[in-house]
């Protein structure tokens, strides 16, 4: 292998498949995929907080991906596909029972995250 950042789990030439798929359709280079990865993560909800949220990410990543490369002014970096977490809108259960919830699911999507990433 040509980086030696690259952990050689077994000799299965189909082992980068998915990898290499998934480079492909970001339309980033697939030399790499060995490199630290970045990505955009967001959240949706029921509530008008989350509106415009994809829309962001899908900027966000646009312009990410436009600064991946080998010149000296990009980053080397992997470019993962954006993902969505869950939310909860503290608006929307603003003085009901159910806003005791809120910080749980605050919890719930930090943890998500951290085990996505």
């Amino acid at each position: 292998m040509q980086n030696s950042k690259s952990v050689l789990i077994d000799n299965n030439p189909g082992r980068n498949a998915q990898t290499f798929g998934i480079a492909r359709e970001l339309g980033t280079d697939i030399e790499l995929i060995h490199e630290p990865s970045v990505g955009v993560i967001g959240n949706k909800g029921d509530s008008q907080c989350y509106l415009g949220v994809q829309r962001k990410v899908e900027i966000i990543h646009e312009c990410i991906r436009q600064k991946i490369g080998y010149a000296s002014d990009q980053m080397r970096m992997r470019l993962v596909q954006p993902e969505y977490t869950v939310a909860t809108s503290d608006g929307i259960r603003n003085g009901t029972r159910e806003m005791r919830y809120s910080l749980i699911g605050r919890e719930v999507t930090h943890d998500s995250v951290c085990e996505h990433l």
